[in-house]
Formats: C-alpha cells, sequence, structure tokens
C-alpha cells in the first residue's frame, strides 16, 4: 500500500513537472532571474567602504601631528583628504557632504604623544546620515590613528606583532555574504516553485479533476511537494556551484551533510509554500503569501543584522524562521568547517518546521475538497 502510495505521488510530480516544462516563460522566471540576482548582487554588495574622502584639521605644531596626516595619504581606503584651517570649515564640508569624516588633531598632539604620562587624544566627527559607511570609515580612523601611536611611542615592536585571521584570512567582504546571499537565492526559488501549484489548479479549472482523481489528498500533497523540490533543487545546485567553483569559496564541511542539508532546507521551504497555496483560492493570493513570507523572514535571518542585536522578542520569533537555521548551517559549512555534531542541532528545527507544514497543507487541502 506504501509503495503504491508513492508511486503514485511520483507520477504526480512528473506529471507537474511535465505541465512546467511546457511554459518556457515559467522556466525561465524561475531559474534565470535568480541566478542573475546572485552574480550581480555579489559584486553590488559591499561592507567595504573605499574611495572615501575625509577632512582634517591639523593644530599641531609639532611633528607628529604632519606624520600622521601623512599616514592617512598613503592608505588606498581615502580617496583624498582635504585639508582645512579652522572648525568651521570643517563643519561646513561635514555638512554639503564633501567629506565622509573629520578628524582634529589638537594642538598638544606631538607633546602628549612623546610625554609617558600624556594622553595623545584625536577627535574624529563621522556623518551620521550614512551610518553604516562612517561606522566602519570610523573602524579604519581608528586603526590609523593607533598604529601611529604605537609606532611613534615604540612602547610595542611592530616586527613582535602577528595577527591571525580565522576563517577568512584575506578578510575578502565577499566571502562574508555570499553564503547568506545564496540561501535567500534557494529561498526565494523554492517558494516562487511551490506557492502557485495547489492555487494554479483552481484557477485554471483543473481543481475538480483533481479532486476525482484516484489519488489521495497525501498523495497530491507529497506529489506537488517532490515537483517542488526537484525545480528548488536544480535551481539550488546552480546557485551552490556558482559560489563554491565561481568565487573559490571551498566547501570545508562533508560534502553529504551540505547536500543533505541543503535539501532538508528546501523541504522545509516547499512546505510553506504548498501550506500558502493550500489556503489560497488564486494563484494571486499565492503570489501575495508569498512575498508576505519572504521579507520578513529574510530580515529575521541575520542576514543583515545579527540576531543576538535584536530585540529579545524577535529573536524569540526567529526560533520558526527556516532562513536562520539554513544560514547558520551554509556558514558553518562553507566558511568555519563546522563538524558534523555542530551542524545537526540546526536541522532539528529545520525537520520540525517541514513536518508542520506539510501536515498542514494536507490537512488545509483536504478541506478544500470537501
Amino acid at each position: 500500500m506504501f509503495f503504491e502510495s508513492c508511486v503514485r505521488a511520483l507520477m504526480l510530480a512528473r506529471k507537474e513537472l511535465m505541465s512546467i516544462a511546457t511554459n518556457r516563460l515559467a522556466l525561465v522566471s524561475l531559474f534565470i532571474p535568480p541566478i542573475m540576482q546572485l552574480i550581480i548582487f555579489s559584486f553590488a554588495i559591499s561592507q567595504e567602504v573605499t574611495n572615501a574622502r575625509i577632512v582634517a584639521l591639523n593644530l599641531d605644531v609639532g611633528a607628529e601631528g604632519e606624520s600622521l596626516m601623512k599616514a592617512f595619504n598613503v592608505r588606498p581606503i581615502f580617496r583624498e583628504v582635504l585639508r582645512v584651517g579652522s572648525y568651521r570649515e570643517l563643519d561646513e564640508a561635514l555638512e554639503n557632504q564633501r567629506a565622509l569624516a573629520g578628524i582634529v588633531i589638537p594642538q598638544d598632539f606631538s607633546r602628549s604623544l612623546l610625554d609617558p604620562k600624556g594622553t595623545a587624544t584625536v577627535q574624529i566627527t563621522l556623518d551620521g546620515r550614512r551610518a553604516n559607511a562612517s561606522g566602519i570609515l570610523g573602524g579604519y580612523i581608528s586603526q590609523i590613528v593607533s598604529a601611529h601611536k604605537v609606532e611613534a611611542t615604540a612602547e610595542v615592536s611592530t616586527r613582535g606583532l602577528a595577527t591571525r585571521r580565522w576563517f577568512n584570512p584575506n578578510l575578502v567582504a565577499r566571502t562574508g555574504f555570499l553564503p547568506g546571499l545564496a540561501c535567500i537565492v534557494m529561498t526565494s526559488v523554492a517558494m516562487i516553485a511551490s506557492a502557485p501549484l495547489i492555487s494554479r489548479e483552481r484557477e485554471t479549472g483543473t481543481f475538480d479533476q483533481l479532486v476525482v482523481s484516484p489519488f489521495s489528498p497525501t498523495e497530491i500533497v507529497f506529489g506537488k511537494a517532490l515537483a517542488g523540490l526537484f525545480l528548488s533543487s536544480v535551481a539550488a545546485a546552480f546557485a551552490l556551484s556558482i559560489i563554491v567553483f565561481g568565487f573559490k569559496i571551498p566547501l570545508k564541511g562533508p560534502l553529504w551533510l551540505f547536500i543533505a542539508s541543503t535539501e532538508l532546507y528546501l523541504t522545509s521551504i516547499v512546505s510553506i509554500g504548498l501550506f500558502i497555496s493550500a489556503m489560497s483560492t488564486t494563484e494571486q493570493q499565492s503570489t501575495l503569501g508569498m512575498f508576505l513570507f519572504l521579507p520578513p523572514a529574510i530580515m529575521l535571518s541575520g542576514f543583515a543584522t545579527p540576531v543576538e542585536n535584536m530585540p529579545q522578542i524577535l529573536q524569540s520569533l526567529t526560533v520558526i524562521n527556516t532562513v536562520r537555521w539554513e544560514l547558520v548551517v551554509l556558514k558553518g559549512l562553507l566558511i568555519r568547517g563546522s563538524s558534523t555534531a555542530s551542524i545537526l542541532p540546526n536541522l532539528v528545527p529545520l525537520t520540525a518546521i517541514a513536518i508542520v507544514c506539510v501536515t498542514a497543507a494536507r490537512v488545509m487541502f483536504k478541506r478544500r475538497m470537501e
């Protein structure tokens, strides 16, 4: 009995794939845009700040102030260092957005720097209208000032300093966000592939034929889930291949765990899509439900903002967010090379969400049939 049900579900999945294959526009919209987005966004999105313009007011009468100014001039992250002669000119440069940050070197900078008991300070003013970029630039400026103090006071020998960067030795920004971007692309494709599967039957008038067919509600739901899972798996394989082979981000975790976790995640997303489709009466409603799900799921995944920085109530909501758990898995396998034992706990929520949503989709579909 179980074997026969599996065969019927596979037959229904085959029928679904054949109907989608005849629609070239659907195939193109399903695969080409997400892959293009992955490639374009990988170059467009950057957490680095380059070619920034800063304004500097050097009030120091000693040599160390001028030496610090030269340290900013040789840095490639700065396009230009505008020198001004007063606080008013510095404020005007920031107000008119001619510079992203302002630096003020006080009069006693050289004396305080060379005095063992002195405290050499530098004032840094950032343009808060560009909070993210100015914050990153402020970190760069602070590092330059600190390095100059160490070199000038000779408190620490630069030859004795050794910095080791784990997981991303060259600090390539693309390495950090590409796994998350791939996760979002896979989520979008899986949702697009599954959300209209049931509602489309009602809109095209074939839902009644499906009801009187010899397929049970369970077989229908699982057959459509298999079709959506196959389509999203193909798209996911393309996206992950671009990351691993195109952008040279090595897979550091076990290959079998990488494949199994990806398929489990796609199953959970397809289950959510089928649940949305089962609740909808038209394809337009299922599309609307899809767009109601995607933005919160992405924003609460930790892709843009770490989950730990969110309010406690939002952190609690992320527990039921499949994207959050898959993001941890992808970063662990692609960047950190996490062990199987550390990855498996993240697969438990994905499994639970997949079971709950596919069961809810079956129940909803059965009610619609009645």
